[in-house]
């Protein structure tokens, strides 16, 4: 018995392996397409069409031209290349830069806004498309580990701590020329 144990195992072995090689499917490779984690994601950010930013220092609105090129509202004259350049940047950090931390509605429940520095917020985004939809970020004050920034959505329960350099670009965008 001991004499046809090792070769049925490995004939064994053999028909296992056969099977494998015959029904088996190799795995996709390991590129996957990425989906952005951000609070714009889903958003194409090419249909945005008119951003606004509001600091306590006042507010700044751009609306982006038919070449696509960003301008001033009001005078329509356009945007200074550095500052165009720094509004793409703050819409693609808000659509591939992911919340550090998703507070739920029932973590802040009963605490009042100003203990996040959102009772009146020091930065405020609002994004809007072409076609009306829209979204408003407000940012409020920097966590205790100063590490991310308090900052609430518009139409969503809860609050999300988004890192700080997100308002940082945001910042830059609002600085007067």
């Amino acid at each position: 018995m001991k004499r046809f144990a090792w070769p049925a195992a490995a004939a064994v072995a053999a028909v296992l392996l056969a099977a494998l090689a015959v029904h088996g499917e190799r795995p996709q490779s390991g590129i996957m397409r990425a989906v952005p984690p951000g609070v714009l994601a889903g958003w194409d950010l090419l249909q945005i069409t008119e951003v606004s930013v509001a600091t306590s220092g006042g507010a700044r609105t751009f609306r982006r031209g038919e070449a696509g090129q960003w301008r001033v509202a009001g005078d329509g004259s356009p945007a200074a290349p550095g500052l165009a350049e720094r509004i793409e940047i703050g819409l693609k950090l808000l659509r591939t830069s992911p919340p550090q931390r998703i507070l739920d509605a029932s973590e802040v429940a009963g605490r009042p806004l100003a203990e996040f520095g959102l009772a009146s917020p020091r930065l405020t985004v609002s994004l809007r498309t072409a076609d009306g939809a829209g979204i408003t970020i407000a940012f409020g004050s920097i966590n205790p580990l100063g590490l991310a920034r308090y900052a609430r959505v518009d139409g969503r329960p809860g609050l999300l701590l988004l890192a700080t350099y997100l308002a940082e670009a945001w910042e830059r965008v609002a600085q007067p020329p």
